[in-house]
Parts: structure tokens; C-alpha cells; sequence
């Protein structure tokens, strides 16, 4: 596997983000939405989508044996 360092720095700056936050995932996203709040720029937000309960949801694939 090669070291690409655009996806190391990707990967440096999202550890140095969650140990800011305490590796807590809703302070981490309660800073990102501060951040993109701040920016001045327009996000699109999508409502959260439900699953039905009688909804039967499985992984792509899920029908195919493997080895």
C-alpha cells in the first residue's frame, strides 16, 4: 500500500480535531457546525430519514456467497 500524504494529512488533522474534542463524537460535531456556522458559507442540511420498522434493510450484496 502506498503513503499518500494528501490521506495522511486528512487523517493528521481529523485526530487532531477528535483529541480536541475528547475523541466525544457530539463535541466533535457541535465544533464542526459551530465552524461551518462561522464560515459565512450556506450548508445544505437533509432531515434524518427513518426506517420504517417493517422496512427490511440489508447490506449490498448481502444475497452473494463468499469463499
Amino acid at each position: 500500500m502506498r503513503n499518500d500524504p494528501i490521506v495522511a494529512e486528512v487523517r493528521a488533522i481529523r485526530d487532531e480535531l477528535a483529541a480536541q474534542c475528547g475523541y466525544d463524537i457530539k463535541e466533535i460535531f457541535r465544533k464542526l457546525r459551530e465552524q461551518q456556522d462561522e464560515s459565512g458559507l450556506k450548508y445544505v442540511r437533509y432531515p434524518a430519514r427513518r426506517l420504517s420498522p417493517t422496512e427490511d434493510v440489508q447490506a449490498p450484496n448481502a444475497d452473494r456467497k463468499t469463499r
